[in-house]
């Protein structure tokens, strides 16, 4: 390295023209420092800006899609309950219209077993006098009481099915609308 005397004495020798010259050459590079430097602050601050806005927005869209969300699932919690509530109903009157039609059966069987002997009092209709639960029973076959009682379970199980069926076509709907 050369020693700062050695150096001025080197400049005092250049001609001044030539000293004009580095001179504007060292003043445009330090501006074009310093410019460089502006347009990286520029730059910066232009960035925290732009995250500030974007954070900004971000926050309001999701808060947006959040409340869209608990929207839909609010109308769709309502709209499952009454689903629910329908198909609740909808067994219970297959329920009530089952447990009629057997009690009216079971009353019919009954008042036929009470008239089996008198001539053409059956309740029921197109039924042969004189059957007996004894003799089916000895024959192989199931008493009525029996019988009746499984059908009707059967029934029953097979509304069940039916409405748990209903029900989730109707969830189904109801989610992909």
């Amino acid at each position: 390295m050369m020693p700062l005397g050695a150096l001025v004495g080197l400049v005092r020798g250049l001609p001044r023209p030539l000293l004009y010259l580095l001179g504007g050459v060292l003043a445009a590079a330090l501006v074009w420092r310093w410019h460089g430097s502006q347009i990286s602050a520029a730059f910066a601050a232009g960035g925290r800006a732009q995250l500030a806005a974007d954070t900004q927005r971000f926050a309001a869209a999701g808060a947006a899609a959040a409340s869209a969300q608990a929207a839909v699932a609010a109308k769709l919690a309502v709209r499952q309950s009454e689903i629910s509530k329908g198909a609740g109903d909808a067994l219970a009157q297959r329920s009530d219209d089952l447990d009629r039609g057997y009690d009216d059966l079971r009353l019919r069987w009954a008042a036929y077993r009470r008239d089996a002997g008198t001539r053409g009092a059956t309740a029921v209709s197109g039924a042969a006098g004189g059957v007996d639960d004894k003799a089916c029973t000895a024959g192989g076959w199931v008493s009525f009481d029996i019988a009746a009682a499984a059908a009707e379970a059967a029934d029953l199980a097979i509304a069940k099915d039916d409405a748990w069926i209903a029900w989730v076509g109707a969830q189904e709907r109801e989610w992909v609308e």
